[in-house]
């Protein structure tokens, strides 16, 4: 379980916004919160580009769509190679 509290808080340095963080509390946020956000996050990426014409903002949406679902994979990945199951993650 080391290792896996490890990967998290890698992660969390390196590829999580500061929003998504507690800075009062400075604690991790559980992998299921993680998870959740990186759904939310890919969602709003989708929206987005929906909402755009301009081909310079086509562009951007396009780059965050593949960059949130990636992190949203990642995320699912990792949860999968713990065995983390929870009915809290939104999947669909």
């Amino acid at each position: 379980m080391h290792g896996f509290l490890e990967k998290v808080r890698k992660f969390k340095e390196i590829y999580l916004p500061s929003e998504i963080l507690d800075e009062n509390i400075g604690q991790v946020p559980s992998l299921i919160e993680l998870i959740n956000k990186a759904k939310e996050e890919w969602e709003d990426a989708k929206n987005l580009f929906n909402e755009v014409t301009d081909p310079d903002l086509i562009d951007h949406a396009i780059y965050r769509i593949e960059s949130a679902e990636k992190k949203y994979m990642y995320l699912l990945k990792l949860a999968n190679s713990e065995k983390v199951t929870n009915s809290k993650i939104e999947l669909s």
